[in-house]
């Protein structure tokens, strides 16, 4: 008789048709940390990063778990367990009923659609479940991908912040997007 297979660790609003979210650990900053090097960390932020060691990295996880204005979702693949990125949530605002969002992908997992799906789920839960009005996203404006990704989901661009975004010896604009829980329409 074969054996059924069990369900992933997740609740069903947080299981897609090819990833599921769980929450983030400690142990997976180790992942998260080494893909976020792998994507030259200061393309995808725009305050001065602080170079962190595999072990700094998992001690930074270990007190975002007691935070209370963020949550990390590690993404897992459900063919075979293994996890391919981060999604998250931060700057919640209980009182706008707004988050910003990150994504962060395995480099050799990425344009699979994994990290749409990823992002469309933790929308989803924080639209239901976390009861948001808003979410946003801010990127640089040469982050084709990202823009490409949000655009696809239904984000709209918001706004620029001129020259915000210093990398490569130049300043970039930084663009704000942004969807509403009525705009989604999927």
């Amino acid at each position: 008789m074969a054996e059924k297979p069990k369900p992933p660790p997740a609740p069903p609003s947080l299981v897609g048709k090819h990833v599921y979210l769980r929450a983030s650990t400690a142990k997976d900053a180790v992942n998260i940390h080494y893909w976020f090097l792998q994507s030259d960390p200061q393309a995808q932020c725009c305050s001065a990063m602080r170079l962190l060691t595999t072990s700094q990295a998992a001690e930074v996880a270990e007190q975002d778990l007691k935070a209370t204005d963020r949550e990390k979702f590690t993404i897992v693949r459900k063919s075979d367990d293994l996890p391919v990125g981060q999604v998250a949530y931060f700057n919640y605002n209980a009182l706008n009923r707004s988050a910003e969002l990150g994504l962060i992908m395995d480099p050799d997992e990425r344009k699979q659609g994994l990290g749409r799906e990823a992002m469309k789920l933790l929308i989803k839960y924080l639209f239901r479940f976390r009861d948001l009005n808003k979410v946003y996203a801010q990127t640089a404006e040469f982050n084709d991908a990202a823009i490409a990704l949000l655009e696809s989901i239904g984000f709209e661009k918001d706004g620029t912040l001129r020259q915000h975004h210093f990398y490569d010896g130049e300043y970039h604009d930084q663009l704000i997007y942004s969807l509403l829980r009525f705009d989604m329409n999927w």
